[in-house]
C-alpha cells in the first residue's frame, strides 16, 4: 500500500513540474518579461515628462516704472560713485525669512560689485540673530549668546520695543561680552558704530567697545539717535562689546547695529524677520526712528510671501498695509527710492501652487504705478506660476517649496541685478 502511495506522489510531482515548465515556456515567448520592461520604461518616461514640463525657464524681467524720479536719482548717484564723483550710496534690504538668511542680500551686493563695478564701502544695518537664538545663514558672527533671548513681532502675544529688524535681543544678567565679526569685511579706523536701544531702557547698562588689540572705548547713549554710539579706533576684523548692569532688575534691549563706514563706495544693510507680513512692520514703534539714522538712498522691500500664504488673506487689506508701510519708509527717508520685490513662486503644503502669489504681485505692481515707485515681478522672472517645481528639480529650492538654497537665492538676486543693470547702463 505504501509503495502505491509513493508512486502516486511521484507522478503528481512530475505532473506539477511539467505544468510549471509549460507556464515558464509560454511566458518566455509571450513577451511577459518585455512587458515588464516596457512598464519600467513607461515609468521612467513619465518621470522625464514631469521634469520636462517643469524645466527651468528663467528670464530677465524688466523693472516696472523704472523712471520713478527717486530711482533715477539713485542710478545717477551709483554712476557718479563709479566715476569717483560721489563718496557713498546707501542700500537697505528689508523683508521676511528670505532676507533673514541674507543669501539674497549678499548675492545682490556681490552683483553690484562684480557686474556693475561699483566700489563697496561695507555693511550698514545688521541684526544679531544668533543673540536672539534664531536661525541665521550669514557671513556675520555674533556671540557667544549665553544669557540672551529674542523677541520677534511675528509671534502672537509678543510685545517688545521693535525697530527696523522686527527682532529684539534681550539680556538681563549682571554682565556679558559679545563679539561682532563681518566675515571678510574689516572694520576701519574712523567707522562709526551705533547700537540701537529703546530710550526708556537705554541707561540700564554701561557699554564698552574693544577692538582686537583690546583698546577700550566707552559707548555713550545719544537720545537723538536712539543708539549707543562710538568710533572704531583701529582697523580690526572683530569688535567686542562689554555690558555691565547699572541697577537690579534692569534689562538691556538691542534692536540692531549700524556701521557707518568712512570708506568711499556703496553701503549695503540687510534685515529680515521670519514670518513677516506687510502689517507686521507697522507694529514696530522705532522703525521710522531707525530709518532716519540709516538714511538709505534705496530701500529694497522684499515682502508678500507670508501675506499670500495667510488663510485670512484680504486683497484690500494687503493693499492698505502696503501703502501704509511705504508711507512709513518715506517719512523716515523722504529722498529714498523704493524698489518693491514681489514674492517668489511657491507652494502651499509642498504640493499646491499658491494662487494668491499672482494677486499679491498684482497689488505691488498697481501700487508702484499709483505711488510712483519701482516694482520687480520675481515670480515672472523665475518662470511664472508653477516654476517652483523646476527650481526644486534643479536643487535651487528647499523641500518646503517656499524657501531656497543658497544657489537659488543667488540666481534670484542675479536676475534682479540684470534688471537693474538694464536701467543703470542708460546713465553711462
Amino acid at each position: 500500500m505504501s509503495e502505491i502511495l509513493s508512486k502516486c506522489r511521484l507522478r503528481w510531482l512530475r505532473s506539477l513540474f511539467f505544468v510549471l515548465a509549460l507556464i515558464q515556456f509560454f511566458f518566455s515567448f509571450s513577451g511577459f518579461e518585455s512587458f515588464g520592461k516596457q512598464k519600467k520604461k513607461k515609468k521612467r518616461s513619465r518621470k522625464s515628462h514631469v521634469f520636462q514640463k517643469y524645466s527651468l525657464k528663467t528670464k530677465v524681467v524688466d523693472l516696472e516704472n523704472p523712471d520713478s524720479p527717486e530711482f533715477v536719482s539713485f542710478l545717477k548717484k551709483l554712476n557718479a560713485l563709479k566715476e569717483e564723483k560721489e563718496k557713498q550710496a546707501n542700500i537697505l534690504i528689508i523683508g521676511d525669512s528670505h532676507m533673514q538668511c541674507e543669501d539674497f542680500g549678499n548675492a545682490l551686493r556681490d552683483y553690484f560689485i562684480d557686474s556693475l563695478k561699483i566700489p563697496f564701502a561695507g555693511r550698514g544695518f545688521a541684526f544679531p540673530y544668533s543673540l536672539a537664538k534664531t536661525s541665521q545663514r550669514s557671513e556675520m558672527y555674533f556671540g557667544p549668546s549665553t544669557g540672551w533671548h529674542g523677541c520677534r513681532f511675528t509671534k502672537p502675544g509678543n510685545e517688545c520695543e521693535w525697530g527696523m529688524a522686527g527682532w529684539t535681543a534681550h539680556f538681563d544678567k549682571d554682565s556679558t561680552t559679545f563679539s561682532w565679526r563681518m566675515g571678510n569685511i574689516e572694520f576701519k579706523k574712523g567707522d562709526e558704530i551705533l547700537l540701537f536701544s529703546p530710550l526708556q531702557k537705554a541707561y540700564n547698562y554701561r557699554i564698552n567697545m574693544f577692538d582686537s588689540s583690546f583698546q577700550n572705548q566707552g559707548l555713550f547713549y545719544n537720545p537723538s539717535r536712539y543708539a549707543f554710539e562710538g568710533k572704531v579706533l583701529n582697523n580690526t576684523k572683530k569688535l567686542f562689546f562689554n555690558l555691565k548692569k547699572n541697577s537690579e532688575g534692569a534689562e538691556f534691549v538691542l534692536q540692531g547695529l549700524l556701521v557707518k563706514p568712512q570708506k568711499n563706495g556703496f553701503v549695503c544693510g540687510i534685515s529680515g524677520t521670519n514670518g513677516a507680513r506687510l502689517d507686521h512692520y507697522l507694529q514696530s514703534p522705532d522703525f521710522q526712528k531707525h530709518m532716519v539714522q540709516i538714511n538709505p538712498n534705496l530701500v529694497v522691500l522684499c515682502l508678500g510671501t507670508n501675506d499670500a500664504y495667510a488663510n485670512d488673506f484680504d486683497e484690500e487689506g494687503s493693499r492698505s498695509f502696503l501703502q501704509l508701510l511705504l508711507s512709513k519708509i518715506k517719512a523716515g527717508a523722504p529722498n529714498s527710492a523704493i524698489l518693491m520685490v514681489g514674492p517668489p513662486d511657491h507652494c502651499i503644503n509642498r504640493k499646491r501652487i499658491n494662487p494668491k502669489t499672482e494677486k499679491i504681485n498684482e497689488i505691488f505692481s498697481q501700487t508702484a504705478q499709483q505711488l510712483d515707485f519701482v516694482f520687480w515681478n520675481q515670480q515672472k522672472a523665475m518662470g511664472g506660476k508653477g516654476s517652483i517645481f523646476a527650481w526644486r528639480n534643479k536643487r535651487l529650492a528647499t523641500k518646503d517649496m517656499v524657501h531656497f538654497e543658497p544657489g537659488g537665492y543667488k540666481k534670484q538676486a542675479n536676475l534682479l541685478g540684470q534688471a537693474i543693470k538694464t536701467q543703470f547702463l542708460k546713465f553711462k
